[in-house]
């Protein structure tokens, strides 16, 4: 059973490498096959062996399995700020552009501006939800 507020659909296996005051290294293996993406998520990045340092209150010995989880509330954050910031400047340029000038013209040139507007938006603020992510990690012994 997953704990409280992770995510059983979007966790990784490794084994502890190295541990220090709070935090541990965790050597992530490649990941498993699945229907979804078929491994090709992007959390692996190019499908090897990564290493990530994580913060953790439990006490790991070096060589220790453990599973990584992400909270399904950062998942839904990422997903807002990747795919729902862009539709909403898409849309809201629409309307604007469509008011300010009342044209088909007026309403692309206001939807592509805000889009961009947005995407770079996006792009900046993705960065953070990752560095904030990784704090919000569950680390817990592999089964």
């Amino acid at each position: 059973m997953a704990p409280a507020g992770s995510s059983r659909n979007c966790s990784a296996n490794g084994v502890v490498t190295a541990v220090a005051a709070g935090r541990i290294e965790v050597e992530l293996g490649p990941p498993p096959r699945c229907s979804g993406c078929d491994g090709a998520c992007r959390w692996y990045g190019d499908g090897g062996s990564r290493r990530l340092t994580v913060a953790t209150q439990r006490a790991f010995a070096v060589g220790t399995p453990v599973t990584l989880s992400v909270a399904d509330r950062e998942l839904l954050r990422g997903a807002a700020i990747v795919y729902g910031l862009p539709l909403a400047g898409l849309l809201g340029g629409a309307l604007l552009g469509f008011a300010v000038w009342g044209s088909d013209l007026g309403t692309a040139a206001g939807a592509a501006a805000a889009l961009a507007a947005a995407l770079v938006a996006a792009w900046g603020l993705r960065t953070r939800l990752e560095r904030h992510a990784r704090h919000a990690l569950t680390v817990l012994p592999a089964n």
